[in-house]
């Protein structure tokens, strides 16, 4: 299950196939844009998503039971960028919390 606070996201170890909505506001996509999600540790990116087809500036966030594989418990640290026929146009979310957590 995910747990948002402001941009904070944590999940318990193993979790998949539930869908986060993140919503962008203030902005206008186009049928080229796509937003980028990587996940690091210590500097080390850890995982990768791409997101395109955005329909009403929202994203849904989603990993696989493969994704989750990748991220045993720990911190790590989330980032969102915005890409445009490829191109880099802006950190839309520059670094910000992500924690995996033990089942109890």
């Amino acid at each position: 299950m995910w747990n948002c606070t402001g941009q904070s996201i944590s999940m318990a170890q193993g979790d998949f196939g539930i869908e986060l909505p993140i919503t962008i506001s203030d902005v206008t996509f186009t049928a080229s844009d796509e937003l980028r999600l990587r996940i690091v540790k210590n500097g080390v990116q850890v995982l990768e998503k791409t997101y395109s087809n955005i329909q009403n500036n929202k994203i849904n966030l989603m990993l696989t039971e493969e994704d989750t594989a990748l991220l045993p418990v720990g911190n790590y640290a989330y980032s969102l960028d915005w890409y445009q026929d490829d191109a880099f146009l802006c950190n839309v979310i520059p670094s910000a919390p992500f924690k995996v957590v033990a089942k109890a």
